[in-house]
């Protein structure tokens, strides 16, 4: 477990937890988080991929993500949101070149592919992109969604059709079928979710009491949305715990992929957090 607190406004504080964990099936981790601050301080950069491929090229292809995604913090923020906008959604097309050209050099690393959230929080607002069935969530106080981010899969296609429940997705057997990704198979062109909308952009407004998470779909596959809402209405307060039991939940209800949770939470107090590091549970 990784935890910790940024300073935000006189008022408000951003306080931050994430874990990774291989769950009770899989005998090795592809998934990947990186949760940093930029050098100011001032601004929070949230990852999570979670890699797709045999021989070891799922691991090759989210560590390959989340090295693009960290020289972001390399360079300072902008200022205005479009251009922080352009910024993450740059580096999404950034690693889905690198990850082609990797697979290219290995017959072991064919076809890897990484599915992605990602997102830059300041104690105001925050905007998040996603490519695959990696997920944000933004939660009230009470765990009522707010918003959720829209998956690339045939699963949520099936969804906005009213074809199935959500409650039907674990057992599909499509459910793993994802229709963007970073790398992977052939030459598309990916998804990147929200769009940039000039007259309506993507920037949403976040206050203290409300909770965002990120996670691979070896939480929310597991779980859920109901779930979650419950556990982040007991647990919200306090994001080490939260990611725990999100963890916790998803193990218990079969741990059959690799589970990542990233949890952020605004609050008028200032949390001291010792730094802890866990990314596997031992088996």
């Amino acid at each position: 477990m990784n935890n910790s607190s940024l300073c935000s406004s006189p008022s408000t504080w951003v306080h931050f937890a994430h874990a990774t964990d291989p769950g009770q099936v899989r005998d090795h981790n592809e998934d990947r988080v990186l949760v940093q601050l930029w050098a100011d301080s001032s601004t929070l950069l949230a990852v999570v991929a979670d890699g797709m491929g045999g021989h070891q090229g799922g691991e090759v292809a989210a560590q390959i993500t989340i090295d693009t995604f960290a020289k972001l913090l390399e360079q300072p923020l902008p200022s205005e949101p479009s251009q922080r906008y352009e910024l993450l959604a740059q580096s999404f097309h950034i690693a889905n070149q690198s990850i082609k050209e990797s697979a290219s050099t290995s017959f072991n690393l064919m076809d890897m592919g990484a599915t992605v959230v990602a997102a830059i929080v300041t104690p105001t607002d925050y905007l998040y992109l996603n490519a695959g069935d990696c997920r944000f969530y933004h939660l009230g106080a009470d765990g009522r969604t707010l918003r959720r981010s829209k998956d690339h899969t045939v699963m949520q296609v099936l969804l906005d059709l009213g074809q199935i429940t959500e409650e039907q997705i674990p057992l599909h057997p499509m459910r793993s079928i994802v229709n963007s990704c970073l790398g992977g198979r052939g030459n598309k062109q990916i998804s990147i979710d929200p769009q940039w909308q000039a007259d309506n952009p993507p920037i949403f407004p976040w206050q203290a009491g409300d909770i965002l998470l990120l996670s691979s779909d070896g939480m929310h596959g597991a779980i859920s949305s109901a779930q979650i809402q419950e556990l982040v209405a007991q647990q919200g307060k306090n994001p080490a715990d939260l990611v725990q039991v999100c963890i916790d939940a998803a193990n218990a209800a079969g741990g059959n992929d690799n589970i990542s949770v990233v949890a952020i939470a605004l609050s008028p107090l200032k949390i001291e957090f010792s730094m802890m590091s866990r990314v596997s549970r031992p088996k």
